[in-house]
């Protein structure tokens, strides 16, 4: 008799079926397999989508990321606000040109920066250059942005939405994520484990033709090419390749037909989690307020283990014997070398940060779950914590 084989559930994995597949081989099918008019449908269906004038596609989130702070001429000069609770491209591009980042504290619900604490950073006058924030909308949960717009006083002031998590997330307005409204620009990533995927890829949406055109410029090896003559071109400066494919497009517009479905999903198994873990010694669950309003990309709930008497790692690892994937976000970006070997320790200036941290794990959400899964997670959880 052969041994029953245990089934892995990873904490997050892409949703590809029959209709992406065929989108993707007809692109391939197609006279251009590189930027074409794919591409441009692709972005002006985003750009629908988040009631923005404009998109622009790149061949990664974090390429996106640069390309917006190069879009509003970033300067070593300049410095940045933002927060520690997030991937290392948010600042990637700042830190680079050894610019001066400043990292912001947390709200210690949401994961996002505090506002509070962002308001006394923002009124602190630079000596020198732009101030640009950039706030991050960790797992969805979208920033309050009409706030965040009220505190800024300095005219020249740039804010760009690190919205990787958060593409099909809505404000308290109901305005979507990526409007733009209350920023410059904001920035989406079509990682695998998004909401939607294009394999690698990102966005940038704004309403200024003058940010359009830049993230343009900055795509596509800073080239112009010249008006009536097919084979002349100019470079206007040096950027890079960073090209959004007609195959990507393709999986793109597939996925984004069935955003609103995949959100939906992401609710039910939020909602199914809170029923399965309300009340179980430990743990904390993260805020059900803006449930309805977020597009749900990482359920990250806190667990005291020093309390429960075990290490992360521990509980990790007997999920993973269990067959159950787990995942930290984030690890604070002043924790690792690039930053401490500059900058130092400086963990004692964050406190909420070093507390979430401590007591982050995140457990599995994908489209393709269904509600046995959730239930299999929190009863091997529950285990695991007893």
């Amino acid at each position: 008799m052969k041994a029953k084989v245990k089934k892995n559930i990873p904490y997050a994995r892409q949703s590809i079926d029959e209709k992406d597949l065929a989108a993707v081989k007809s692109a391939l099918k197609g006279d251009f397999i590189t930027r074409g008019p794919l591409v441009g449908k692709f972005e002006q269906a985003v750009a629908d989508y988040c009631e923005v004038k404009y998109a622009v596609a790149f061949n990664s989130g974090s390429t996106a990321l640069a390309a917006a702070y190069a879009a509003a001429d970033f300067t070593s000069c300049d410095r940045v606000i933002s927060t520690p609770n997030t991937f290392v491209a948010t600042v990637g591009a700042p830190f680079q040109q050894n610019a001066q980042v400043v990292f912001v504290d947390i709200d210690a619900n949401t994961g996002n920066l505090d506002l509070d604490q962002l308001q006394y950073n923002i009124n602190t006058p630079s000596t020198r250059g732009r101030t640009f924030i950039v706030p991050v909308h960790f797992a969805g949960f979208a920033v309050d942005m009409q706030r965040l717009e009220r505190m800024i006083s300095q005219p020249d002031a740039v804010v760009i939405e690190d919205a990787a998590h958060a593409i099909g997330s809505t404000y308290t307005s109901g305005q979507k994520v990526g409007c733009c409204e209350w920023s410059d620009m904001t920035v989406f990533s079509f990682h695998p484990i998004k909401t939607i995927t294009t394999g690698e890829g990102g966005m940038v949406t704004t309403n200024s033709e003058d940010y359009y055109n830049r993230l343009k410029l900055y795509r596509d090896n800073g080239l112009v090419r010249v008006d009536g003559i097919p084979w002349e071109y100019q470079v206007e400066e040096l950027s890079g390749n960073y090209n959004f494919t007609e195959f990507q497009a393709a999986l793109g517009l597939s996925q984004l037909d069935k955003i609103e479905k995949f959100i939906k999903k992401r609710r039910k198994f939020v909602k199914a989690y809170r029923e399965q873990l309300q009340d179980v010694p430990f743990v904390t669950l993260p805020p059900d307020e803006w449930d309805d309003k977020t597009a749900i990309h990482l359920f990250v709930i806190q667990i005291d283990f020093s309390e429960l008497g075990k290490t992360r790692d521990q509980v990790m690892m007997e999920l993973k014997e269990e067959g159950i994937g787990t995942q930290v976000h984030y690890i604070p970006l002043y924790h690792h070398p690039f930053f401490t070997q500059k900058f130092g320790d400086v963990r004692e200036y964050f406190p909420k940060m070093e507390r979430f941290f401590s007591q982050a794990l995140t457990l599995p959400l994908f489209v393709d779950m269904d509600l046995s899964m959730v239930k299999e997670v929190s009863a091997k959880l529950k285990n695991v914590l007893q």
